[in-house]
């Protein structure tokens, strides 16, 4: 993620990005009917303020929901008012409720109940009571040790938030790290474990990251339901093959010193509260839930929604903690998915679909969007990345294919930029405990993301074309 902007810097990026817009506007071909061509305009001020973060992101997306309604809706926006350069179809009559309507979407109610148990987590100390007492047995051996952090910091970052989990396990490991010998390199990859971990094991459920939420909200849009359990069997074996791919990388590149000592690990001494013990149970219940949703029928955000009613009917979680969730991220992944149908609605879709790059097909294809995902998720944020490239897929593929394969590659590639500091939260938090160098960070994050993009094309190939679910449209 980019640094913020000083005022005189958002100032440029602002006429810059109006000059480009209005120029982009008059440069669209006649043939482009009128809301296709203000879709495209806005879709370019969303690219542009999210990729520079000229304005928090979830501001952009307020922005973009308010430019939607003025300037394509016509019953309760502008649309046939202001004027047009092309003319806009008869039928094509757009409420301003659509643009709204995607707040009360499946995946952002999901999203939301898998933000309220973190916080539930958090709250009471479970995350620093399991994650510590099953860190003990792995402190025998170097290598051990990195496969333990980066397994319990990927399952905790299948859970809960990415940036929580990372700050979790940075806290647990610091009195070790403290201990390790300075000259001794080797604390450089016990340091790292943890935001690779929480990066790569994010991926493992849908409420793991953002981009894979994004991903399922725009399948389901197009007419594709995956369930809970349906992106586990996909992702978590993929994630654990990574897991074991960086424990070996970070290894090689800090290995301890010969006859290196690793320091005992202070042992828990927090008892779990009353309330925690209620958090266990209902967290316990969501994920047999989610894990058993083909068995009673039972929606994944249905689940999600009677834990969020159960932490707080109860009393688990108080009005301040519900205020202190990430209703940011909430409000980022609503605008995209307002941008999103807004590209529907508009036919935008059918537009993309003739660019010369679907003319690419199948590994080409996956090969230049995966290496673009990853690129772009480098230096902005992986769900921004996620929300401007998986409709363009979506549109790519067209009608008559199924873009299952492709949006979840999309979704997988947003969360495997892990070669700069400002690539994911959690690289810049273990990048702020001022231990790792940029060029430890740049030279093992750059491997990895490398390794990932093989995995995962490796995996388009002949993993996914396994699962029914994502076999393209007869």
């Amino acid at each position: 993620m980019p640094q913020n902007p000083t005022a005189q810097k958002r100032l440029l990026i602002c006429a810059g990005t109006a000059a480009a817009a209005i120029l982009t506007y008059f440069l669209l071909p006649l043939s482009m009917d009128e809301l296709s061509r203000r879709t495209v305009t806005i879709f370019l001020v969303a690219a542009i303020f999210w990729a520079t973060e000229v304005l928090p992101l979830y501001a952009t997306s307020l922005c973009i929901i308010g430019m939607e309604v003025l300037f394509l809706a016509d019953k309760g926006g502008l649309a046939r008012l202001l004027p047009a350069r092309s003319p806009i179809p008869k039928d094509q009559s757009l409420d301003h409720t659509i643009f709204f309507e995607s707040f009360a979407s499946g995946i952002i109610i999901l999203f939301m109940g898998g933000f309220l148990l973190s916080a539930a987590v958090t709250k009471h100390g479970l995350d620093r009571a399991i994650a510590s007492r099953i860190l003990q047995p792995f402190n025998r051996h170097p290598l051990m040790l990195v496969f333990g952090i980066l397994t319990i910091t990927a399952f905790f970052s299948m859970w809960m938030s990415n940036t929580a989990t990372t700050v979790m396990m940075l806290a647990i490991i610091s009195p070790l790290v403290k201990a390790l010998p300075i000259d001794d390199k080797f604390h450089r990859a016990v340091i790292l474990a943890v935001p690779f971990g929480a990066n790569i094991g994010g991926v493992g459920t849908p409420i793991g990251t953002p981009p894979n939420a994004v991903a399922l909200a725009a399948l389901r849009q197009a007419g594709f339901d995956i369930g809970f359990v349906d992106w586990m069997l996909m992702a978590v074996p993929l994630a654990t093959l990574l897991l074991i791919v960086a424990g070996f990388l970070l290894y090689k590149f800090f290995p301890p010193d010969r006859g290196l000592v690793l320091p005992p690990l202070k042992k828990p001494t927090e008892k779990i509260s009353a309330k925690g013990r209620w958090t266990l149970i209902i967290l316990g219940f969501a994920i047999i839930l989610w894990l058993t949703g083909k068995w009673h029928g039972l929606a994944s955000p249905a689940v999600a929604l009677l834990a969020a009613a159960a932490l707080t009917a109860l009393g688990v979680l108080r009005k301040h903690d519900v205020d202190s969730i990430d209703w940011n991220v909430l409000i980022l992944m609503w605008g995209g998915l307002s941008l999103g149908r807004a590209m529907e609605e508009t036919n935008l879709i059918g537009y993309i679909a003739q660019l010369p790059i679907a003319e690419l097909q199948g590994f080409a294809l996956a090969a230049a969007i995966v290496v673009l995902s990853v690129v772009l998720s480098t230096f902005m944020s992986n769900t921004a990345t996620a929300i401007v490239i998986i409709p363009m897929v979506i549109a790519l593929v067209g009608p008559d294919g199924s873009p299952v394969q492709l949006v979840i590659l999309t979704a997988l590639a947003c969360s495997f930029a892990m070669a700069m500091p400002v690539s994911t939260p959690p690289n810049a938090i273990a990048f702020a405990t001022g231990k790792i160098p940029v060029s430890a960070l740049i030279r093992s994050g750059t491997l990895i993301s490398m390794l990932c993009i093989v995995v995962l094309l490796l995996g388009y190939q002949w993993v996914l074309p396994m699962f029914p679910w994502a076999q393209p449209t007869p």
